[in-house]
């Protein structure tokens, strides 16, 4: 099997860094310390920590998300993010139903956010979609229907139709913020908080017998992911949980810990250096960032699975 290669398409983060530090300043808290100064006391003995178990407690498998078609990873990044704090959120208490989320709709607000509708030039930045999250919401899937990328083109370019807006509406996530160094990401996973990342840094394509991918530093992706949902220390190094919006079994090779299969760990140096772009945003849905005790099978440290 030839391995993956990344195209424009594969791509779509915007590094504007004046435009997305504005949208930031209109966040509740700008920076997730800010936001909890009470759970930065938190983190420091960086145990293992699986966030992307919710998944299966709550739908009994992880989701088998599609290959974004345009430039729209920063939708991809962001929603599928916002559905595992869903299921975060329902196994630690929350009284609903889980709905994988619509990342035309995500991408069109975003987009909306960033003043870049009729705007021929695909993408955006985190910071707009993360905004975008929680000034007009989000979108079950099947309300919209199958992923399609000329959808998002479209919605891109002329908005969210008004009917899909008002359904939007009714389901807008509570707090978005930014995190921008190890400690504040540490804090938000031992409380149970997933964020999704933006950066410039590139990977290989194929993990390693730990799961890990190693920054490729001959190349550079304007790029949105899933990260970190999870930490794990491996021979005295920490990594994080990246997810990627590639399609199954991309990067390609082993899945240790448990890792869905469009996931890979990135070495903690590269993380930080992707925290420090300040474009990594934290989601919660309700009141808040508040102090969680996790479930152990997202906690103990050592596991392989």
């Amino acid at each position: 099997m030839s391995q993956f290669i990344p195209t424009p398409n594969h791509f779509g983060w915007l590094d504007w860094p004046n435009q997305r530090a504005a949208v930031a300043a209109t966040f509740a808290a700008p920076t997730f310390s800010q936001a909890a100064p009470q759970l930065m006391l938190y983190g420091s003995d960086r145990k293992d920590i699986f966030l992307y178990r919710a998944f299966k407690d709550v739908t009994g498998s992880y989701p088998s998300y599609p290959a974004q078609q345009i430039g729209d990873c920063t939708s991809f990044g962001s929603c599928h993010t916002a559905d595992l704090t869903q299921c975060l959120e329902i196994v630690l208490g929350d009284q609903e139903e889980y709905h994988e989320l619509s990342t035309e709709a995500t991408y069109g607000l975003g987009r909306e956010v960033a003043n870049m509708l009729h705007d021929r030039q695909d993408g955006c930045y985190g910071t707009a979609v993360g905004k975008a999250l929680t000034e007009f919401g989000v979108v079950p899937r099947d309300v919209v229907g199958p992923y399609d990328g000329k959808r998002a083109k479209e919605w891109g370019y002329s908005g969210v139709p008004a009917d899909i807006k008002r359904a939007a509406a009714e389901h807008k996530f509570a707090y978005s913020t930014l995190v921008t160094t190890l400690a504040e990401q540490d804090a938000a996973l031992d409380n149970g908080y997933a964020t999704f990342t933006c950066g410039n840094e590139a990977f290989s394509m194929q993990r390693d017998a730990n799961g890990a991918c190693a920054q490729d530093t001959r190349d550079s992706w304007p790029h949105c992911m899933g990260g970190a949902w999870g930490r794990v220390t491996i021979s005295g190094v920490v990594y994080y949980v990246y997810a990627q919006s590639w399609g199954a079994n991309v990067p390609s090779g082993p899945t240790p810990y448990d890792l869905p299969n469009h996931c890979f760990l990135v070495h903690e140096r590269v993380h930080a250096r992707r925290l420090a772009q300040k474009d990594t945003v934290a989601v919660a849905k309700f009141n808040g960032f508040q102090r969680r005790p996790l479930p152990n099978n997202w906690t103990y440290s050592g596991w392989i699975g």
